[in-house]
């Protein structure tokens, strides 16, 4: 298989074998989905897990053919109604113990990419930058704004978007969210955007993505998902956040909904809080030409290329569909006009924050 034997090189200790595992769920994200292995094969992750749930793109089809060919394991997955398509995936994780043997691992959405800034840009380096007590890395998001992008495009996305918010962003909360590259180990089991400490055993070390230690009242919180008030190291590694792409892509991606909630929808107030588009940021095109070559070679085996174009196709068509609705009319010209979201100044963005706070204790 292509990349098979690649190896997580660890510099400070000779060449060593990491195994680290990536987990995430998808639902209609089949034209996405080559570019993501790709690109995190190249940093290093060594073995992929995916659920799958209600696709009508072929996304579903795509996975299993990848998986019949030894890139990764699919896991189609029925969630029970009302409850958190994630949240149910990442408990089979724990159930079955998924995350047993590995060195490293995180749970990550196919709009996130970890950009390494360490030297060698891959995965160990970042592991071999922090001390080595570390047991959890904080890694930030960078939003990603559309860059001006109306039309959905076959193209990587790294490549297409880059334009982004500025490291210091402070508002709204989710440009301080962070996701979770860990021990498992350390920890007692998976969770969306950070992992659930074993509930007798030591607090677990973490680090920012500069490596800096975060205190220990934050290791403690395990309902804080952000860093408000922190400042978010990014120097090692930070999680590049594609979460809107192209305004077509994101009519596709409203219909499609949040795989960690239920019953809440997304709306032109996501696209606002996400579209930043304030700064050029092209340090993840360190890759591109290796990206090329690995997404070419994914696509050269049996079956992908075609069911690639087929989930392409469905994108294209569903978006088409979405905007000849009355509300997805109006979505879609409220995106081009929302053209840019404007950076807040910190002292009023921790205003916000304040409020927020308030608000959250008065509903109990």
């Amino acid at each position: 298989m292509p990349g098979a034997g690649r190896l997580c090189r660890s510099p400070g200790k000779g060449s060593v074998p990491l195994k680290i595992l990536a987990f995430t769920c998808v639902r209609n994200e089949g034209p996405f989905l080559l570019e993501w292995i790709a690109y995190h094969r190249l940093i290093g992750v060594s073995d992929f897990v995916f659920f799958s749930n209600d696709c009508e793109d072929g996304s579903d089809d795509l996975l299993t053919c990848l998986a019949a060919q030894g890139v990764l394991r699919h896991i189609p997955h029925r969630a029970a109604p009302g409850k958190s398509v994630q949240w149910q995936a990442l408990q089979r994780v724990a159930r079955d113990r998924m995350l047993a043997g590995f060195d490293w691992a995180m749970c990550v959405d196919v709009d996130e990419f970890p950009q390494i800034h360490a030297d060698g840009h891959r995965l160990a380096d970042a592991i071999d930058a922090v001390p080595p007590d570390t047991d959890a890395i904080a890694m930030a998001w960078r939003l990603f704004g559309a860059s001006g992008h109306v039309r959905f495009d076959d193209a990587p996305v790294t490549t297409q978007f880059q334009r982004s918010a500025p490291e210091d962003l402070s508002h709204p909360i989710a440009a301080r969210y962070i996701k979770t590259l860990f021990r498992p180990a350390r920890f007692h089991k998976p969770g969306v955007h950070r992992p659930r400490r074993h509930p007798t055993g030591p607090l677990p070390v973490w680090r920012d993505g500069s490596g800096d230690r975060l205190p220990d009242d934050f290791a403690d919180r395990e309902a804080q998902i952000a860093l408000p008030t922190l400042t978010p190291g990014r120097q090692i590694i930070e999680l590049n956040h594609y979460s809107l792409r192209s305004v077509e892509s994101f009519l596709v991606k409203t219909a499609r909904g949040l795989a960690n909630r239920t019953g809440k929808g997304i709306d032109l107030s996501y696209w606002v809080e996400r579209n930043f588009n304030t700064v050029k940021n092209t340090a993840i095109t360190h890759w591109s030409d290796a990206l090329t070559t690995e997404i070419a070679d994914l696509r050269q085996l049996p079956g992908v290329a075609s069911l690639h174009q087929h989930s392409c196709d469905w994108h294209r068509a569903r978006s088409a569909q979405i905007m000849r609705s009355e509300v997805g009319y109006r979505l879609y010209c409220d995106c081009l006009h929302a053209a840019d979201s404007a950076p807040l100044p910190r002292a009023l963005a921790l205003h916000l924050y304040r409020v927020f706070a308030e608000l959250r204790g008065q509903k109990g």
